[in-house]
């Protein structure tokens, strides 16, 4: 019985012990990473994220399910080519440039012709099987999309972690992704196969969901996007991945993209070369870490990139991105400790008191109430 209660003590201490450094460690930073974008916008702008789970956009097939077809204006089950596809992608590109990003993203000067863009598309899948498409199959579009670009100390790179990088980019207002640029933003989500024997040049009833005989064709468009955006990329760029994979899955892979199109294709030379590359190693709230930086896959990783002669550091959880993912799930354990440092915060603010500093002080009580209780029953 003895043992059981001073057990029971000993917990508590170290509970109330553990919230009292986690708070003082949050003043803690780290020397090596400045996670500070160059173009200082709007914070207000970044999004709750979505689950960071997510899969780098290869072209999607939709599921078969009920959709709203522009093509014939009734039902109809398909995993084909989007409807109004050509409408879309022009009136994107027109959005990018005049209303959603402008021409503040990168350095480039000029505004792209937008029919011009589509039609370089088009002209590289109509009437042409899905399956026979290539790695050569764009470098049209894409030369006339992201001609004269450059991204400068800006660009962040992401592998399983698409909704908190996307939400701390912020539209290209702190740092720019891939799905940032026009060519990926004109595409981004969209289907499209070509057809020889349709009076359109595309199917719109059925796209392969992959080819067997030609694993190109599956990544021709966002391969080739991938590859463009690393060539694009200078100075420090920025490399979010997920450490908390299911099954231990490694969060850097030999197979993923960033392997296969980005890290191989970074500039070692001249004006636009890349200088540093920074991994930001995340950790899911209520999932289990399955690494950390220096460890497993990131060892791998580290001596690629030192190996091509870019400086490396990594940095697990940069404060900014916990602050994102505990947005999206408010209630998870390691979450707690923040909510209540943001109310006393934002009490503070509204009311030049602290109102939480009562829970807080409520909690300790609580905390000193239960050993008081262990110590009356290790007495009696």
């Amino acid at each position: 019985m003895i043992y059981y209660q001073v057990s029971i003590f000993s917990f508590v201490l170290l509970l109330v012990t553990d919230i009292t450094s986690l708070i003082y460690a949050a003043d803690q930073k780290s020397v090596d990473i400045h996670l500070e974008p160059p173009y200082q916008a709007d914070r207000s702008s970044i999004r709750p994220s979505i689950s960071h789970a997510q899969k780098k956009p290869k072209p999607k097939f939709a599921q078969k399910m009920h959709l709203i077809s522009s093509c014939n204006g009734s039902y109809v089950k398909t995993n084909g080519t989007t409807c109004g596809l050509k409408e879309i992608m022009i009136g994107r590109c027109y959005e990018y440039q005049y209303m959603k990003y402008q021409l503040f993203l990168t350095n480039q000067s000029n505004v792209k012709n937008c029919t011009q863009l589509y039609q370089a598309f088009e002209s590289a899948v109509r009437y042409k099987p899905y399956c026979n498409m290539n790695m050569s199959t764009y470098e049209k579009y894409f030369q006339l999309a992201l001609s004269g670009v450059h991204v400068i100390n800006r660009a962040m790179f992401w592998s399983g972690t698409y909704g908190v990088t996307h939400a701390y980019s912020a539209d290209g207002a702190n740092y720019i992704t891939l799905e940032d640029t026009l060519a990926a933003a004109m595409a981004n989500g969209l289907v499209w196969c070509g057809n020889e024997n349709h009076t359109d040049g595309f199917d719109f009833f059925s796209c392969p969901n992959n080819c067997k005989d030609n694993r190109w064709a599956d990544l021709a468009f966002w391969g080739l996007a991938s590859k463009t955006f690393a060539q694009l990329a200078a100075g420090e760029i920025y490399v979010v991945l997920n450490g908390s994979h299911a099954n231990d899955r490694p969060a850097f892979r030999n197979n993923s993209y960033f392997s296969d199109f980005e890290l191989p294709n970074f500039r070692r030379t001249g004006e636009y070369r890349v200088t540093k590359i920074n991994i930001l190693l995340l950790h899911s709230p209520d999932k289990n870490v399955t690494e950390k930086c220096g460890e497993k896959s990131l060892v791998q990783l580290e001596n690629l990139i030192l190996a091509q002669g870019f400086q490396y550091a990594c940095k697990d959880d940069p404060e900014e991105l916990i602050l994102i993912m505990c947005g999206n799930q408010w209630k998870a354990r390691e979450c707690q400790i923040a909510r209540h440092v943001l109310r006393q915060a934002w009490d503070k603010k509204l009311y030049g008191t602290s109102l939480s500093k009562r829970n807080s002080h409520s909690f300790l009580l609580v905390c000193l109430t239960a050993l008081a209780e262990i110590f009356f029953l290790v007495k009696f």
